[in-house]
């Protein structure tokens, strides 16, 4: 039988504090490192924004009808909001315009997981996916958690993923559709770290 708090809702409005404040550390961290950009939290408003995201960072987008590629990104946002549900969700702006989004899910004990993240295609050499990345890690790192994504095999962001220590998981090999790929928490881990941000 679950135990008191439990039942009386402590548990998720504590799992929904940790999640508001490793948010709010993520903007912070954000902030820090990109003067030029700005991040903030998603809204029902970008929905047509989130689609032609979608359209222009698939790889299938110049071989299937544009309804198809809307579909695709209508069922990967339902999917994410499904397996997801707390994850926090953040846009990348230059100025007012949304350029790009991250999707990471903090409510894993041991790790934080990066459930989606896209820039546009013309911002890319902006390094606001760069940006994203970093400012992910460094809030998992401080609050000691390892950090996991899936990508494909064919994603050239593999490189950089590696470059900022992600290795694939366990015995999974770069020719499979998608790859799971982990990093383990650098620097000084501790779950006590957590408590200071």
């Amino acid at each position: 039988m679950p135990g008191r708090s439990a039942m009386n809702g402590a548990a998720p409005h504590r799992e929904q504090d940790d999640a508001a404040r490793d948010a709010a550390a993520f903007d912070r961290a954000f902030h820090r490192r990109s003067a030029s950009l700005a991040v903030r939290p998603e809204h029902a408003s970008d929905r047509d924004f989130l689609r032609r995201l979608f359209a222009r960072c698939s790889p299938l987008a110049a071989t299937l009808p544009a309804p198809l590629i809307m579909q695709q990104a209508d069922l990967q946002d339902i999917g994410h909001r499904t397996q997801h549900p707390g994850a926090m969700r953040r846009i990348a702006c230059r100025g007012d315009a949304p350029i790009g989004r991250i999707v990471i899910d903090w409510q894993s004990t041991d790790h934080s997981h990066g459930v989606d993240i896209a820039v546009l295609p013309e911002w890319r050499a902006s390094g606001a996916g760069l940006q994203l990345l970093r400012a992910w890690l460094e809030v998992a790192d401080r609050h000691g958690r390892a950090s996991r994504l899936h990508v494909r095999h064919d994603n050239p962001a593999i490189r950089l993923y590696r470059r900022l220590g992600f290795v694939p998981l366990g015995d999974a090999a770069y020719d499979a559709p998608i790859v799971t790929m982990i990093r383990p928490c650098a620097g000084a881990c501790s779950r006590s770290a957590k408590d200071s941000v």
